[in-house]
């Protein structure tokens, strides 16, 4: 058994070979046999950071930002993602922002500031206005792909409860009945 560890985390989509250097002799002083050369790969991008967070309370017409772990297309995230609503019995599709308005939201998290590169960065939102205190889940399928195509091969979820109603009430007392 061998282990290699990497100074620092890979980017997701990176593909790695080992090869077996050309006389290399194990500890008996014979030389290895059987399976010279080995490969894999990182994956596809993750979730990072997400805003709001897991187990937040979001607003009926929330927005999300999510920060992966490397490159993503943003395509993949949108072919991918959908809202779940609880008491809902469909998918309720999402829609990328992008221009201005991303850029706004990248601003106000002070992300720009903090070197976040664009190509890691997602925002997007629910495609119809969420139910008053209702169980919202963002889930981002199979599939969500770097910009080289390599998809990852598990879902994520991202768990939130959608605010209380605005409420409003006011009573008056009567200091006298005539």
């Amino acid at each position: 058994s061998w282990v290699y560890d990497f100074s620092q985390l890979l980017p997701p989509g990176v593909r790695c070979t080992v090869q077996v250097a050309p006389g290399f002799r194990g500890p008996d002083g014979k030389a290895l046999r059987g399976k010279q050369s080995f490969a894999f790969l990182t994956g596809g991008p993750v979730v990072r950071q997400a805003i709001p967070s897991d187990g937040s309370t979001i607003e009926e017409n929330q927005y999300f930002l999510l920060r992966f772990n490397g490159a993503v297309a943003p395509e993949s995230v949108k072919a991918h993602a959908h809202c779940a609503m609880d008491g809902l019995g469909e998918r309720i599709a999402v829609r990328l922002i992008t221009g201005d308005e991303r850029e706004q939201l990248v601003r106000a998290r002070g992300w720009d500031h903090q070197g976040v590169p664009t190509d890691q960065v997602v925002a997007l939102a629910c495609q119809r206005q969420l139910t008053p205190s209702a169980q919202v889940r963002l889930v981002l399928g199979k599939g969500v792909a770097t910009p080289g195509g390599v998809a990852t091969s598990q879902a994520q979820q991202l768990g939130c409860t959608v605010r209380e109603p605005f409420r409003v009430s006011f009573s008056c007392e009567r200091e006298n009945a005539q």
